[in-house]
């Protein structure tokens, strides 16, 4: 049975880097890669519906093969991850992985990339963060914290 990975955290909030060193064998659709293939640029809220159509159609066609996958967007609120649960075939596992990040860490992450998200959206986003439930969907819900994400990759 293939698997369904949804990322969930406030941007900075370690997602994309903890998706690939720990889900690598997994195919990994991400809205960073779309935008870019899309608009030249990962930071733009330009075509926001568009990019997550194509990345739930990437997603579906990977399930449907079989093959494992990692979605990865912030994913805060119940209804963006209902849309992405509701793409998904039947028979798939769903599991949530929810990077739990402080503002001010996630912040100093971003500090850490070559493009930045601004600190005020950064701290905008905490405030609207829900945290993921199973009986939205999800098989299981995996809370990863700042302090055990560091210690897993040491």
């Amino acid at each position: 049975m293939a698997t369904m990975y949804l990322m969930v955290g406030i941007s900075g909030a370690g997602k994309t880097t903890w998706a690939k060193t720990r889900l690598a064998g997994a195919e990994y659709i991400g809205s960073d890669g779309i935008r870019m293939e899309l608009f030249g640029k990962e930071l733009t809220l330009k075509g926001y519906h568009r990019v997550h159509r194509i990345m739930n159609q990437r997603m579906r066609a990977a399930l449907e093969q079989g093959r494992d996958v990692v979605v990865d967007s912030v994913h805060l609120s119940r209804r963006a991850r209902r849309r992405v649960l509701r793409a998904v075939p039947e028979g798939v596992r769903c599991v949530a992985v929810w990077i739990d990040t402080g503002v001010m860490q996630a912040i100093r992450n971003d500090a850490c990339r070559q493009r930045h998200v601004p600190f005020f959206a950064i701290a905008l986003m905490q405030p609207r963060l829900v945290e993921p439930k199973q009986e939205e969907g999800f098989h299981e819900i995996r809370r990863i914290s700042w302090q055990e994400r560091v210690e897993s990759d040491t």
